[in-house]
């Protein structure tokens, strides 16, 4: 049999790629570095070349997730043909979905550190995000409070729902967006449309 040679970074970007499949479907325990170099038809000795271990894989598996989610959340806030209500109800659409995988995820045996490291990270990568959508609910008009910092605003904003989003002791995500979407409008006495 003829072996394939990738480039490293090929190589080391389709090792992540599948370790992300693989956590997704079957959670960490469940996840192997065996069964992520059989997946990738590799040996031991390449995944050491580019990882230290399962958790290094893992925190790059995470990492990888998260730039997919903020390609998700631009490509929303961007979207030409979209309004500020249209582009909030997407954002809200694409929230339990995104919480499902992501607790998939989550292990005991993973540092919990980690999560909350590279989830305290994804929320400040989208705050220039939630800064232009702010921008477009002022200068439409839908927002009518004075914002003295729009990006001190997206933080407190961005942290907010991640809160209400991860709390366990409202149950259902219609109650969650609900909450949010009162919440936001008091705070930015603005209309943030139905869910």
């Amino acid at each position: 049999m003829t072996r394939i040679v990738k480039a490293p970074d090929v190589r080391r970007q389709e090792l992540i790629g599948i370790a992300l499949k693989q956590f997704l479907e079957n959670g960490y325990e469940k996840t192997s570095i065996r069964s992520i170099l059989k997946e990738a038809d590799g040996e031991i000795g390449m995944f050491y070349h580019y990882f230290e271990s399962k958790n290094e894989i893992y925190e790059a598996a995470l990492e990888h997730y998260n730039e997919k989610y903020i390609a998700k959340m631009t490509e929303i806030i961007n979207a030409p043909g979209l309004g500020f209500h249209e582009k909030l109800n997407q954002i809200f659409t694409l929230l339990p979905g995104s919480l499902s995988e992501y607790s998939l995820m989550h292990s005991e045996k993973v540092n919990p550190d980690i999560m909350t490291i590279l989830h305290g990270r994804t929320l400040l990568k989208m705050v220039p995000l939630f800064e232009q959508l702010i921008r477009e609910g002022l200068d439409a008009h839908i927002m009518n409070a004075p914002v003295p910092n729009i990006h001190l605003l997206s933080q407190f904003i961005l942290f907010g729902i991640s809160s209400i989003i991860h709390d366990s002791e409202v149950n259902t995500m219609e109650e969650k967006y609900s909450n949010i979407r009162a919440l936001l409008s008091k705070i930015l006495d603005g209309d943030m449309g139905e869910a």
